[in-house]
């Protein structure tokens, strides 16, 4: 095997994980090139570095995997639903124009699903930058929520708005004479052996203590492995069921292991110092949307840290293949993801060493956008041959 081969290379990224679980994920990104393309962010950013685009640029707080499916719907403490960038797994502190580059090569690989000739796949690209240039100029960061929704994203409220708790639970628990349990469906949750549960349960009880939380309503009744996303496959993630009394009754917990990722390396003299990879999502999350999910915090499990929160009916991936038969204009979609990368951008700007809102207007008044859909073709065609050299081996090895 070549060392240096993308197999290998991807081998190598994902060696500490789940080995029980990280086949999954080396299935998972053989389906097509956008999928291999979500979950090999490592590979991408070490293409991108190389690049004149992220030279000279001002240093923000970044997603670092900004793609067309890390955009959804979430319920916030407030209670109101929002539609926001909201996978920040990969994030820290990075140069401005690597969400801008990772979204463009996004379009260029669902052009083929869509069916976006390339002349329409660059015009969609121009709408989001000229909309993020245009929202970065106006110094002001706002934000989308569902009573002011139109297009896709008002398409997309409607169909989160269908679900309630009752139906999300039901197709999620089950109930054997008095005991209640998760169903393991081997799809999206795996069975957990007693000793996991009762470390889950003792990680619970212990942050109910520490965090001065009404322990009736966290009883804990049962937990399991929960498989989602594409490139945290293989981590270690979990699903709890615990149940209080009254309203609202069983509740959905997730339980999720970050890690330490590639862009954050890669400028590491940049980052400011969490106490972990979840504290540093859970910060990020707070910096960059307008109003982060209910109850989003972290907890130790093991003497590890993960992201926890309320696993909600309310909260979902966006997905432009979801719409591929819908005669709405794609085009001002991206016009509004170009306004929500820029708020957010905004939003979080000064904090922890990173550019001021000054810093990136003067950025928006350079030729530096100019550039970002000629560097997203490039990095298009290099997923590609990525992907067909990973697929050559992966096929090999079946």
């Amino acid at each position: 095997m070549n060392m240096n081969s993308v197999f290998k290379k991807i081998i190598n990224y994902n060696s500490k994980r789940n080995k029980n679980f990280v086949h999954l994920k080396y299935k998972a990104i053989s389906e097509n090139p956008h999928r291999f393309f979500r979950g090999t962010n490592h590979l991408f950013n070490e293409h991108l570095i190389k690049e004149s685009i992220v030279k000279n640029v001002p240093f923000i707080w970044t997603c670092s995997d900004l793609h067309l499916e890390n955009f959804g719907s979430y319920k916030g403490g407030n209670g109101l639903i929002y539609f926001d960038i909201n996978d920040f797994d990969e994030a820290c502190i990075g140069p401005c124009t690597v969400d801008l580059v990772k979204l463009c090569t996004s379009v260029f690989l669902v052009s083929e699903d869509l069916r976006f000739s390339e002349k329409e796949s660059i015009e969609i690209c121009n709408s989001f930058l000229q909309s993020y240039k245009k929202a970065i100029l106006s110094g002001h960061a706002s934000r989308i929520e569902e009573p002011i929704a139109t297009g896709l994203i008002k398409l997309f409220f409607e169909k989160v708005e269908k679900r309630n708790r009752k139906k999300f639970l039901k197709n999620r628990i089950a109930r054997q004479n008095k005991h209640v349990y998760i169903k393991t469906d081997f799809r999206r949750y795996y069975p957990l052996a007693k000793s996991e549960k009762k470390l889950i349960k003792k990680s619970l009880d212990k942050w109910v203590e520490e965090n001065n939380r009404d322990k009736d309503f966290f009883t804990f009744i049962d937990a399991a492995f929960r498989i989602a996303g594409t490139g945290s496959l293989g981590l270690n993630r979990y699903c709890v069921l615990v149940k209080g009394n009254g309203k609202p009754g069983y509740c959905l917990l997730d339980m999720k292991q970050p890690e330490k990722t590639s862009l954050e390396k890669i400028y590491a003299s940049k980052q400011v110092k969490f106490n972990s990879p979840a504290h540093m999502v859970v910060q990020a999350q707070r910096r960059m949307n307008d109003t982060a999910p209910a109850g989003f915090t972290t907890i130790v499990l093991d003497k590890e840290c993960y992201v926890f929160k309320e696993h909600q009916p309310q909260e979902d991936n966006f997905s432009l293949l979801d719409f591929k038969n819908e005669s709405t204009d794609f085009i001002k979609l991206l016009k509004e993801l170009g306004e929500l990368v820029a708020w957010a951008q905004l939003r979080s700007s000064g904090l922890d060493g990173t550019a001021n809102g000054d810093e990136l207007i003067k950025f928006a008044n350079t030729n530096k956008i100019d550039q970002v859909i000629p560097c997203a073709k490039k990095m298009y065609k290099q997923v590609l041959a990525d992907y067909k050299e990973y697929m050559r081996e992966y096929t090999a090895k079946k």
